[in-house]
């Protein structure tokens, strides 16, 4: 199948562009269990949502002890997919709480890393 076709399949459900647009927001990677304290979704539902995405060739992923850390994968197609991301109003859906979540748990990120927060 064209790689093209596939990212556009993966990016267009709600979760999985609600992930996209966290992990653009982001500095660096985020830990699954940030993803779903961020999206109020259940882990297997965001792991699932990820494992779409990283197939589709949209994220990376790398293991840090037991977490799973993930990113945005660059690439000049990816790249114009994920800028145009920014063109979907901040007050769209839910992605107002999810930017104020996210800023919340980058907040306590020096205090409460991943071995304390995703417990």
């Amino acid at each position: 199948m064209n790689s093209a076709i596939e990212a556009y399949r993966a990016a267009g459900e709600e979760t999985r562009l609600r992930i996209l647009r966290l992990l653009r927001q982001a500095p660096g990677e985020l830990c699954v269990c940030e993803v779903v304290y961020v999206l109020e979704k259940p882990q297997y539902a965001v792991s699932k949502s990820l494992t779409v995405l990283r197939k589709a060739g949209l994220v990376e992923e790398r293991r840090d002890g037991k977490f799973m850390k993930y990113k945005l994968r660059s690439s000049p197609f990816n790249d114009k997919v994920f800028e145009s991301l920014d063109a979907i109003p901040a007050t769209a859906v839910n992605y107002k709480g999810d930017s104020r979540r996210l800023a919340k748990r980058l907040a306590l990120r020096e205090t409460l890393g991943c071995a304390d927060f995703c417990k």
